[in-house]
């Protein structure tokens, strides 16, 4: 949906949500951009991440994926949808402290669903994990739904340009 878009702009936020909501204490708190279709996020885990000592946990980093990936239809078809099947296959142990980069671009829509893939990487281009879902899209009317709770800000992709029937 969205054309030229330049690199790097950060898309909206939910509050509370568990992966970018801002104001979740127990929450993950990334900022999600846009670098042309695909979607992006950047983390470092905490000891609070942590699964076996110094790893960080998997569900942390499923989170993150299907997050990421899940937010790429939104991108490309201009709504919101929710995870009907997550695949993941974790390569290699992801080491806490290090800056992750999680990737999630849509692969095709396949019935209603849309196919989407990414991958975990660190700034050396370690790739810690792969993944694939489905993702099945929200009404127009749900989605809109969603972005009146979204926050936006001075650096976020403005809400007409992702969804141009959306009210302010």
């Amino acid at each position: 949906m969205v054309s030229e878009a330049p690199q790097n702009r950060y898309l909206p936020n939910s509050a509370s949500c568990y992966v970018c909501g801002d104001t979740n204490p127990a929450g993950l708190g990334v900022r999600f951009e846009l670098e042309g279709e695909t979607v992006l996020c950047h983390f470092r885990a905490s000891k609070h991440q942590a699964g076996y000592h110094g790893m960080v946990h998997g569900g942390v980093l499923s989170a993150l994926l299907d997050e990421t990936m899940g937010w790429a239809p939104s991108i490309t078809d201009g709504r919101f949808s929710v995870c009907a099947e997550l695949k993941v296959r974790f390569l290699r142990p992801s080491p806490l402290g290090r800056e992750l980069t999680v990737r999630g671009w849509t692969v095709r829509q396949h019935g209603r669903l849309f196919l989407a893939e990414g991958e975990i990487t660190d700034s050396e281009g370690t790739v810690y994990v792969k993944g694939w879902g489905k993702y099945s899209p929200l009404t127009r009317e749900q989605t809109l739904e969603v972005v009146r709770h979204l926050q936006f800000q001075p650096d976020t992709v403005p809400r007409q340009e992702l969804w141009p029937d959306a009210e302010a």
